[in-house]
């Protein structure tokens, strides 16, 4: 009997999983397909290191960004504006995506080491771009039970400050 208690909790908790992820998915996907003009954050590059922003959509949902310096072993005069930076967005207990640009010069020379992880749903497509030299964009498809969303992260170099728009 000791079995069957286990297999019934478990049972109710992929349920109770399955129930509260269809109905955040169509949230998500009005938040994601309809990004409101003001969804930007600024990475102060003169303070650098770790600087996260917890954001929220007009309906409620919450994302953390977090754009985080990579550690440099040398320090040149004009170090400032290079380096190695981690971008991330993250919706607590659904998804996860992140990927880096190096910065040289004022301007994005690689965008590289893109990942996604998602605790709900999956991801259908991604894709890590450089689209000019000074913006890189990371666009994620993402589908739970039969609703498909577009996730775009973009990175864009502004004067002495990373633009993130989500």
């Amino acid at each position: 009997m000791v079995g069957g208690i286990h297999l019934k909790k478990l049972i109710f908790l992929l349920s109770s999983l399955a129930f509260f992820s269809f109905f955040t998915a169509t949230k998500v996907q009005a938040e994601e397909s309809f990004p409101s003009p003001e969804s930007s954050v600024f990475y102060d590059l003169n303070q650098g290191g770790l600087q996260q922003f917890e954001v929220e959509n007009d309906l409620g949902q919450t994302y953390t960004i977090t754009i985080e310096e990579e550690p440099q072993f040398f320090i040149m005069a004009s170090a400032l504006k290079s380096g190695t930076y981690k971008i991330t967005k993250e919706k607590a207990l659904q998804w996860k995506a992140s990927y880096k640009i190096d910065v040289s010069n004022n301007k994005i020379t690689r965008a590289h080491s893109a990942s996604a992880t998602a605790f709900t749903g999956s991801f259908k497509s991604l894709l890590l771009k450089v689209d000019s030299s000074t913006q890189a964009t990371y666009y994620l498809k993402r589908t739970i039970l039969l609703a498909e969303t577009s996730i775009n992260l973009r990175a864009k170099l502004a004067g002495s400050s990373i633009s993130i728009t989500y």
